[in-house]
């Protein structure tokens, strides 16, 4: 049975309309019917992030972000969620955090049914299509190429490599064609998807123009039958990262 809350504190001035819910495979989603808004949008985040990746394979949390837009069981041409996107005056985008990855998209009103169909596949039926591999391998290794020049990013990693061997902190997270471009990588590319991608540790947002129960019903129709493999979120046991009595601030 699916858990509801439609009651919220919010300001007097606030017309929109608010309902949470936790579906029956555990997703949990908050519902924003705003009757002004010129756009719908959505964002899934799933718990899982770089700190979760094998540690032969830095960067594959990253890596299974980029392949996921590359087409789906239902939707297999390649570009055919950002191009339904793109031609309803939307936009998409998606990172990969430490420990969470987020995927969200904007559309036109009328179109947010046809964007949330594709997009909750990346979630149920990837296809990791093998002869994609390689050149968002290269993607991936020119972002990281990009980020060498940005001294935030450079700073980061040295406070990485200087941490704790034994800790999940000291690993290089973005990926590059070097830790890869192995063999078999599409293998574990699958693996990390079906090991890691439960619908218990997924929180879904949607906001449009609609009743909240039209976008219920899109919520339940698109997402409610995602996976519940009961993942249970990452305990990082190993070591503090840093020894705390050598960090002396002035």
């Amino acid at each position: 049975m699916r858990k509801a809350i439609s009651s919220f504190v919010k300001s007097k001035t606030d017309k929109r309309q608010y309902q949470y819910l936790k579906f029956n495979n555990s997703l949990r989603c908050l519902l924003v019917s705003d009757p002004d808004t010129e756009q719908s949008a959505a964002s899934l985040n799933v718990h899982i992030g770089s700190l979760h990746d094998p540690n032969e394979y830095p960067g594959l949390a990253h890596f299974c972000e980029h392949m996921l837009f590359l087409g789906t069981e239902k939707y297999p041409k390649e570009n055919d969620y950002a191009d339904y996107v793109l031609s309803n005056g939307g936009s998409n985008n998606a990172s990969t955090g430490a420990v969470d990855t987020n995927y969200h998209f904007c559309v036109g009103n009328k179109a947010l049914s046809g964007a949330l169909d594709r997009f909750s596949q990346f979630f149920k039926a990837p296809l990791f299509n093998a002869g994609a591999v390689e050149r968002e391998i290269n993607a991936v290794d020119s972002e990281h190429k990009k980020n060498l020049q940005n001294d935030g990013r450079r700073w980061s990693q040295v406070l990485a490599s200087q941490a704790n061997p034994l800790s999940r902190i000291n690993r290089f997270f973005t990926g590059s064609s070097e830790t890869l471009n192995k063999k078999g990588i599409r293998d574990r590319l699958l693996e990390f998807h079906e090991k890691h991608y439960s619908a218990n540790l997924m929180t879904l947002g949607i906001i449009g123009k609609h009743p909240l129960s039209y976008l219920e019903e899109l919520a339940v129709k698109y997402f409610e039958d995602i996976k519940d493999k009961q993942v249970p979120q990452l305990e990082f046991n190993e070591p503090a990262p840093y020894d705390l009595s050598l960090i002396h601030i002035s």
